[in-house]
């Protein structure tokens, strides 16, 4: 049941992307994200955003933002997760649900977390978060929308906020 209720709520987040990007095949949608995944674990800034759109937008459902532009979204990703997290790992815990250049899937934030989250001093808090990400691509291979989907509650619980 809770796989079904998964797969369902994957094809619904992809058929909200889908019209963003005209159709790549679907392995060049996997190895891009291979990429953009394997950007992350170098911690580079700037590998990881040679992979962005510089039109990017990348919305965070738990707070209900959105972050639009290259340069303010990699200033947001260095402040509050590469900096912060130094030991952070992302890592892909499911397979890949693909709707034209838009890809679907589930991961694994952890880390130890020093910094500062939304006003509040965090030092050496152990997190590992749960959450589903959809990431879309243009015509030319870069990312140009990000949504995430993760459990903000459990994360600042174990931040001690």
């Amino acid at each position: 049941m809770l796989q079904k209720a998964t797969t369902l709520i994957f094809l619904f987040l992809l058929s909200l992307n889908a019209s963003f990007a005209a159709p790549l095949d679907e392995s060049k949608v996997n190895e891009l994200l291979n990429s953009y995944l394997d950007a992350w674990k170098t911690r580079d800034i700037t590998e990881i955003g040679k992979l962005y759109a510089k039109n990017i937008s990348v919305y965070d459902l738990p707070t209900d933002s959105i972050t639009k532009g290259k340069e303010a979204v990699l200033k947001f990703e260095q402040e509050a997760w590469l900096a912060s997290a130094p030991d952070m790992v992302w890592i892909r815990t499911s397979s890949t649900l693909i709707s034209g250049n838009t890809v679907a899937y589930e991961w694994i934030y952890s880390g130890t977390y020093t910094g500062d989250w939304w006003g509040m001093k965090i030092n050496k808090k152990s997190f590992s978060v749960k959450g589903i990400s959809t990431t879309t691509f243009n015509d030319d291979g870069k990312i140009i929308f990000q949504k995430d989907f993760y459990d903000l509650k459990s994360f600042e619980k174990q931040l001690g906020v």
